[in-house]
């Protein structure tokens, strides 16, 4: 039996509960992986997991009380179209 999906807050949620315990007060999600490939891995897809924006160009960043992610003006429709606008703020 495969797991449910969870929600986008759902997982913000569970992400702060995790920094919380580690006290992160912020943690920054990169699109890259660590070889800075042009194509990544979906296992180091870790920003289009947590943010559900799956554009190629991005930054998150989460704090206690906010999620941001930046991206370039490529993108911008697209990421107001795949993030939960109530829980994440696009940054141009």
């Amino acid at each position: 039996p495969t797991s449910p999906q969870l929600s986008a807050a759902e997982k913000l949620a569970l992400l702060r509960v995790e920094m919380s315990k580690h006290e992160v007060d912020a943690l920054i999600i990169p699109s890259d992986d660590p070889h800075l490939s042009e194509y990544v891995a979906p296992c180091f897809e870790r920003r289009a997991f947590v943010s559900e924006f799956t554009g190629s160009a991005g930054t998150a960043v989460v704090t206690k009380d906010e999620a941001f992610v930046w991206t370039d003006s490529r993108y911008w429709l697209q990421a107001e179209r795949e993030l939960d606008l109530e829980l994440w703020q696009v940054k141009q």
